[in-house]
């Protein structure tokens, strides 16, 4: 009887678990040091929504960036010159556009 209310106890507590929001980190705007300098904190991604962040550097050094919930993401490089845009989006697990 007892291990039964044990796998039942694990299957509650892993349905609660996946239906929880995914949550991503926010800042609008990290210098060049990879700090945050505003707006740090977390939001909830809606239906749809993913973690998102954007990072700009120049000869390989961050020069500003973001992160933020987007329901508009993609992965990828683009380089310009001496420019180079990274964005990453996840939502695998909460908290995963962590720099």
């Amino acid at each position: 009887m007892g291990k039964h209310i044990l796998q039942l106890l694990l299957v509650l507590s892993l349905l609660v678990m996946s239906s929880q929001a995914l949550t991503c980190i926010t800042c609008d705007r990290i210098n060049s040091q990879g700090i945050c300098e505003s707006g740090e904190g977390c939001c909830q991604a809606k239906p749809g929504e993913k973690c998102a962040s954007l990072i700009t550097l120049k000869d390989g050094k961050i020069q500003f960036g973001n992160q933020r919930c987007a329901n508009i993401c993609f992965t990828g490089t683009v380089q310009t010159g001496d420019q180079t845009v990274k964005m990453k989006c996840c939502k695998k697990r909460s908290f995963c556009n962590e720099l």
